[in-house]
């Protein structure tokens, strides 16, 4: 994730009115890491929480989190894009596939692991299962909403695309489990 910042760059060797200027026109970039850094966090806990009840791994599953990991890889590039060009819709459609991959890779990460390929050991409170995939699906609707807006209003949609991770950034059910699961 530390990464994404070496795409935020100024010319060195400018006088004061130009660099002040070159460090204006960074700030699309800027915004872009801190989207792209956010968007990449939140994957990062939904991941990180599912291996508190994950204990175990196979083959499949390990192929499952590689994919994942190959489309946390892409977000700095297509961020990278929508930077560059929010008003193209192509760039916004970039953006939105590569964060709905990430999250459908997420998604089937988790069921996998829940369900058929038994990698938690026990029985996992079907609540907490359903909480879990409905949080996942909300982001990827969301994103898939987000990302079809921007054939009517590219603004619309980046901003929207841009407001995603704050919905993440608060407490949630998943919280009271793995608080639950503590204390025991």
């Amino acid at each position: 994730m530390t990464l994404l910042v070496l795409n935020v760059t100024v010319q060195t060797g400018l006088g004061h009115k130009d660099f002040l200027e070159a460090l204006r026109s960074v700030g699309p970039k800027v915004l872009a890491y801190m989207v792209s850094f956010s968007v990449i966090a939140v994957y990062w806990i939904g991941h990180h929480n599912q291996y508190f009840w994950i204990k175990h791994t196979d083959r499949t599953f390990l192929w499952i989190n590689v994919f994942f990991l190959m489309a946390i890889a892409f977000i700095p590039f297509s961020t990278s894009l929508i930077a560059a060009y929010p008003q193209e819709v192509l760039a916004i459609l970039i953006y939105g596939a590569n964060a709905m991959a990430a999250g459908i890779l997420l998604l089937l990460h988790w069921n996998y692991a829940a369900g058929r390929g038994k990698l938690v050991p026990g029985h996992i409170d079907a609540h907490l299962a359903t909480v879990t995939q409905r949080r996942i699906t909300l982001g990827i609707v969301f994103y898939a909403v987000a990302t079809g807006l921007s054939f009517l209003s590219p603004k619309l949609s980046v901003a929207l695309l841009v407001l995603l991770p704050l919905f993440y950034m608060r407490s949630s059910e998943i919280d009271r489990f793995l608080k639950g699961q503590h204390s025991e």
